[in-house]
């Protein structure tokens, strides 16, 4: 197993699981006129990153295990 296809997979589902988030309208900021642009994106992201945070965090290290397991498993067969 090699840390770097560990990290690279829980990062990249990490990122997937939170784009719904990310991009989900509702958000509070969105009702204030004087927010700028800038302050709405920071939002959105933050909060698409923190929402359900411990759900996507095990999620994405299962799935970074498995993936890393079945490449290793691979390359070793190969």
């Amino acid at each position: 197993m090699k840390i770097k296809h560990i990290w690279i997979s829980i990062v990249s589902v990490y990122i997937v699981m939170s784009i719904p988030a990310i991009f989900g309208i509702g958000y509070v900021i969105d009702w204030v006129p004087d927010a700028t642009l800038f302050q709405k994106i920071k939002g959105h992201v933050m909060t698409g990153f923190v929402e359900n945070f411990l759900f996507k965090m095990v999620l994405a290290c299962s799935v970074g295990i498995t993936t890393s397991f079945l490449i290793s498993r691979r390359q070793k067969i190969s």
